[in-house]
């Protein structure tokens, strides 16, 4: 398959086994989600571990942007511009970290994915 389909299940994946996790291990949810995710994206793409890990890292860059989107549009639901402002300078840090963590989970699943599935 190609290399965003894979990207977008990834990260679909991801979204849904975060949601499904939240309540029974809250604080392990948000960090099995993109391991699993990078994984399921490395399975689907099945080109080997690099390529694997590259798309799971994309996998989890699209689940830290959808976190930064949640934050703002939280933000603006609940307080108007000053929620939205608030929102904005959480966000940068929170996305920065984010990245970082969602990003390299989902480049360990996805190298991992890869090696499962080679071609």
């Amino acid at each position: 398959m190609g290399f965003w389909i894979a990207a977008v299940f990834g990260f679909i994946a991801m979204v849904v086994i975060t949601f499904l996790l939240k309540d029974p291990y809250p604080l392990y949810a948000s960090l099995i989600g993109p391991l699993c995710g990078g994984f399921i994206a490395g399975i689907i793409l099945g080109e080997g571990a690099g390529e694997g890990a590259k798309v799971g890292f994309i996998s989890g860059i699209f689940g830290a942007l959808l976190v930064s989107v949640i934050i703002i549009f939280t933000g603006i639901a609940l307080f108007g511009i000053l929620g939205a402002v608030v929102g904005a300078l959480l966000d940068l840090v929170i996305l920065i970290f984010a990245t970082f963590i969602f990003g390299i989970l989902g480049l360990v699943g996805g190298g991992i994915g890869g090696v499962f599935r080679r071609k």
